[in-house]
């Protein structure tokens, strides 16, 4: 049986615009961040991952519970 899954042989090459944003933003948010201590990124990183967890539980939330509740009768006529 052949293998779904086969080495690659050759290595894989990004498109230069991909690289060249990658590395504007890299250097835009190395100039950002130069002038805060380490307590203050990790309280950043600390910030950021609370709020979008925090939006994330909220979506999740919105879908099984809100949505789940019965609607109210369509408008749309359909076709027989």
């Amino acid at each position: 049986m052949k293998s779904f899954f086969t080495r690659q042989t050759e290595p894989f090459v990004y498109h230069k615009y991909y690289l060249l944003l990658q590395k504007r933003w890299a250097e835009k948010m190395k100039r950002v961040t130069d002038g805060l201590s380490k307590t203050k990124l990790i309280w950043g990183l600390l910030f950021f991952t609370v709020l979008t967890s925090g939006y994330l539980i909220y979506n999740l939330y919105r879908t099984f519970y809100k949505e789940a509740e019965v609607a109210a009768a369509s408008k749309i006529k359909t076709i027989n």
